[in-house]
């Protein structure tokens, strides 16, 4: 690997990393909001408002956020009962290819979603609740988590074309738990 190459590895990391501690913080802070929301209801009679709202948005980010990191370990499902007995250039092949449908899949949901971004900030587009929560900062949110995923993509397929036409499988990290 070129030092180049090793240079952007390590920053897309820590850059899933990061992204993966906010998934984490957010995930927290929806446990704090329903946990406070259940207490105020049941103590004061008043629960706080738009709790349901702020678990929905805070959602964005711990499904959009880990997705390269998940990547990164080859951590999604997969179904490999027909694809056991394939050799390792055919899998390269067929990750690059995955990986590709994944890129263009995601990537289109994403860029839909952040053309709309510029409109709901000119118009001032808010969720409906007490608070009057804008809706555009998770859409942002949901553009990066997805943005990052792709960079991580582009290198899914760039791993497993080398691997088709080298036939040297180019192992990815392993995960071990507490470690990273």
């Amino acid at each position: 690997m070129t030092r180049f190459a090793a240079l952007l590895d390590r920053a897309l990391q820590w850059i899933e990393n990061l992204a993966v501690a906010l998934a984490c913080l957010a995930l927290l802070l929806m446990g704090g909001i329903i946990t406070a929301s259940v207490l105020g209801r049941q103590l004061f009679l008043r629960p706080i408002p738009d709790d349901l709202l702020m678990v929905g948005l805070l959602m964005v980010p711990v499904i959009a956020l880990p997705l390269a990191y998940i990547e990164r370990y080859r951590g999604h499902i997969s179904v490999t009962i027909t694809t056991d007995w394939m050799g390792k250039r055919v899998l390269g092949l067929l990750r690059a290819f995955g990986a590709l449908c994944m890129g263009v899949f995601f990537g289109g949901i994403a860029w839909m979603i952040v053309l709309r971004v510029p409109q709901d900030i000119a118009r001032g587009t808010f969720h409906d609740g007490v608070f009057q929560i804008p809706a555009w900062p998770m859409k942002i949110v949901f553009g990066l988590g997805i943005a990052i995923f792709i960079l991580r993509l582009c290198i899914s397929v760039a791993q497993g074309l080398t691997t088709f036409v080298t036939g040297r499988e180019i192992a990815g990290p392993v995960y071990r738990h507490g470690e990273d």
